[in-house]
């Protein structure tokens, strides 16, 4: 009874919040826990399958925010499939974290650049952002496990700082590498996997 009824649905809603983002947190860590504990992804977990197509199905998750920001999105990609051998579900979580923080920290009317090339043996993907440049004494952070670029985002109830460091786990667990750069106001991630035919 010490709620007024008229804002229990408010409590409640963030209550139920709340719960989902704990519920993924304890899944995050889990998945975590069980990559590191495998040292790698097993052969039998991984699939033939064309980056090119799961990064145009995470993008189409992050419609709404885009429009809601105003923000262009820049694609560079080949006219061909770029195929891979990895687990599917795994880098469609690795692309979707870094699409995630690549929307939230580009400025509204900003440009978000999303580019796949071919290297020799490898398939290059990139994620970019325009938006402040990140000081090169935090960019060996970044992929730290709970670190937060920035200390005012604390407050931001959003995030734990697991995003990146799910994504270098991942990459890492497929014997491949990830990279960042940040400067005149651009910030990439890149990382890297298999080219197969």
């Amino acid at each position: 009874g010490t709620i007024p009824p008229q804002r229990q649905e408010h409590y409640l809603r963030i209550v139920s919040d709340e719960t989902k983002r704990l519920s993924r947190l304890v899944r995050s860590m889990l998945d975590i826990s069980q990559l590191q504990t495998e040292g790698g992804i097993p052969e039998e977990k991984k699939m033939h399958f064309d980056l090119e197509e799961v990064l145009g199905q995470v993008l189409i998750t992050f419609e709404k925010k885009i429009n809601d920001k105003n923000l262009d999105v820049d694609v560079d990609m080949p006219d061909h499939p770029m195929y891979t051998f990895a687990n599917r579900d795994y880098i469609t979580q690795v692309i979707y974290n870094l699409l995630d923080n690549a929307v939230k920290f580009c400025p509204q009317g900003g440009t978000l650049g999303l580019r796949i090339r071919q290297g020799g043996s490898k398939v290059y993907v990139s994620v970019a952002n325009e938006g402040e440049t990140i000081p090169a004494e935090e960019l060996s952070l970044l992929f730290d496990r709970f670190h937060k670029l920035d200390k005012s985002r604390s407050q931001n109830r959003d995030g734990w700082g697991l995003g990146l460091y799910i994504v270098k786990t991942i990459v890492c667990s497929h014997g491949e590498n990830i990279s960042v750069t940040s400067r005149d106001g651009k910030t990439e991630f890149t990382f890297t996997m298999p080219l197969v035919n």
